[in-house]
């Protein structure tokens, strides 16, 4: 996991200060004990995982003092070494996966037949006609982790490209969680 380097400048300058979260919380701007306290909560994330909130960034950079260059070097290189784990992540071999939307709203993950489970051709031949002369049919197939192609209609669709924050495998979200459903025998 990357390291938050930014986080940690904000923790040091603000323990040198001698300050509470609060303080720096009244610092940036909150006033009464609700604003201090939503405000002191996003700033033991900033401190503990990352910067999220550019605007309180900067309430934060100018109560704190911080150089500005300083800020800029710390995000930068920590959204390096974020990309280059993603990139390490991404390239790692993984078994191909497939998904399909037998109607809206519900995605299946299928285990592949182990004849194709080595040969992407056959895999994409086989995602193809899942869907061939079914309307309300969707399959994705997950080739790696980087890519995804979707198919309907017995036809290529789209294919999608994973980017750092961006899975290309399909989900429903029930109660703010990805869910896709795994089908037993």
């Amino acid at each position: 996991m990357a390291t938050n380097y930014l986080g940690q400048l904000i923790h040091e300058r603000r323990l040198h200060r001698r300050w509470t979260f609060g303080d720096l919380a009244r610092a940036c701007g909150a006033v009464n004990l609700k604003e201090i306290s939503r405000v002191s909560q996003r700033l033991v994330l900033f401190e503990r995982e990352s910067v999220r909130d550019r605007k309180l960034l900067w309430r934060v950079i100018t109560a704190l003092d911080l150089d500005l260059v300083t800020v800029v070097g710390l995000l930068d290189r920590q959204r390096d070494e974020e990309r280059a784990e993603w990139k390490a992540w991404a390239d790692e071999p993984v078994p191909m996966e497939l998904y399909v939307r037998p109607f809206a709203g519900v995605w299946i993950k299928l285990t592949l037949p182990d004849n194709l489970v080595d040969d992407d051709s056959l895999a994409i031949e086989y995602a193809r006609q899942m869907t061939a002369g079914r309307q309300e049919m969707h399959a994705v197939l997950a080739v790696d982790r980087r890519v995804s192609l979707t198919f309907a209609g017995g036809q290529l669709v789209a294919r999608t490209e994973a980017t750092p924050g961006r899975h290309p495998i399909p989900f429903v979200e029930i109660d703010g969680r990805r869910i896709a459903f795994v089908a037993s025998e």
